[in-house]
């Protein structure tokens, strides 16, 4: 596929958008004056407020240049965004993130790799999230989400991220690797750590350092005596035809458990956010289940909350712009899954919105690999919630506070009925 036209104006009307000075003083001479914005993804004061709208701001450019961590390019297009995820020879995965996570001293497996590397541990990870694995998972992730609604349901009210959101993925993780539920609190306390302590690196390099040290013990114990689990058939699978080294499934798992635990507590917690405040919507999948997995797309669309990062490998034109080699670009799933140039009324929510071609979970060689167990951990939750707990609202007095970066969500939720 050709890349796009890069004739096409960068601002939708031709204008100039005027220049902070301070900003446009450190911009690289590549970079016209008129494109550099004060824009912050990840510790903006507008992001924290509301990151959705914020993007929504964004969109004047087609693309447009940032000054903070270190500069990048941001682009505002579905069609742009897509065409970049799906070109890894221009714009690599490695390092995935703005600005780089500091407990990273090494390419994440295969979250950082580009292909052909990162398609051999594709395929070792396929057959474990493809949806015949997903469905046989099944019965137990229903059971965990219905112990969990149990217990909330005649409490009548709850903090929604702190006892449903982030117990309820991370239990079927450390079902998947094996451990006992147990285990889940002390996987949600690293997580957060990890990957919301934007202000102290110091400590997000502990808790990464944390969890490696956890998951070579268990590698250790799965080799010694394999289970029926996550990490023992990883140990069993080969890569290109020779065995798996331990230290790749270290990186493997490392991988899983920060993709898998943080994207699904934010996806239940804006789509939650989002019941509870249009109880008609509500009303809707309570009268008819059968329209939630639908909704669960929808709902995913307009709140796509994964914000990710890619290097340009070679100095070129794309989207209106020159960019040089080695410029990082944030190719945000939100701008490009709420494009009114992809999606009629893109920010109107319709749970019967016909074609709706969202990238929530990412396009090209590295679009999601667990999407399937997502899709299915998303709707078990919306539809048991519901059977129990069918008219709820956010609290009075209980702020909601959201973080933004690369993957947005709410931190505090509280819920009442």
């Amino acid at each position: 596929m050709p890349l796009r036209d890069d004739k096409q104006p960068n601002h939708a009307d031709g204008r100039a958008d005027p220049v902070a000075t301070d900003f446009a003083a450190t911009r690289p001479d590549h970079v016209p004056a008129e494109l550099v914005r004060d824009f912050d993804h990840v510790m903006g004061a507008d992001f924290a407020r509301d990151p959705f709208a914020a993007f929504q701001e964004a969109r004047r450019d087609r693309a447009f240049w940032s000054p903070h961590h270190g500069g990048y390019w941001v682009l505002t297009r579905m069609a742009d965004i897509r065409e970049a995820l799906q070109h890894a020879e221009l714009f690599s995965n490695w390092p995935t993130g703005i600005p780089v996570h500091p407990s990273r001293r090494e390419r994440m497996v295969p979250l950082e790799l580009d292909p052909p590397d990162h398609t051999a541990y594709r395929r070792v990870l396929a057959p474990m999230f493809a949806p015949k694995a997903v469905t046989a998972r099944t019965a137990a992730i229903d059971r965990t989400c219905e112990q969990l609604v149990d217990g909330l349901a005649g409490k009548g009210r709850c903090d929604f991220i702190a006892e449903f959101a982030q117990p309820f993925p991370t239990t079927v993780f450390t079902n998947m690797l094996g451990l006992p539920a147990a285990e889940s609190e002390r996987f949600v306390g690293w997580n957060n750590v990890l990957l919301h302590s934007h202000g102290d690196p110091a400590a997000r390099r502990r808790a990464g350092d944390d969890i490696n040290a956890y998951l070579r013990e268990l590698i250790a114990q799965r080799r010694a005596e394999p289970r029926d689990d996550l990490v023992s058939a990883l140990l069993a699978s080969p890569v290109d035809g020779r065995p798996i080294r331990e230290d790749e499934v270290q990186n493997l798992t490392f991988m899983l458990f920060v993709a898998g635990l943080d994207t699904v507590t934010a996806a239940l917690s804006f789509i939650f956010r989002f019941l509870a405040e249009h109880p008609d919507h509500r009303a809707q999948l309570v009268a008819d289940p059968g329209l939630i997995p639908s909704a669960v797309e929808e709902l995913l669309r307009v709140h796509a909350f994964i914000n990710p990062a890619r290097t340009v490998t070679r100095d070129l034109e794309f989207a209106g712009v020159t960019m040089r080699a080695g410029e990082r670009l944030l190719v945000s799933t939100n701008l490009a899954s709420t494009d009114p140039d992809e999606f009629p009324d893109p920010l109107v929510v319709r749970f019967d919105r016909p074609g709706n071609r969202h990238v929530a979970f990412g396009a090209g060689p590295h679009r999601c690999a667990g999407s399937h167990l997502a899709r299915d951990e998303l709707a078990t939750a919306v539809a048991t919630w519901h059977r129990h707990i069918p008219s709820y609202a956010v609290a009075d007095g209980h702020p909601i506070t959201v973080h933004a970066g690369g993957a947005m969500g709410i931190d505090a939720l509280e819920l009442v009925w």
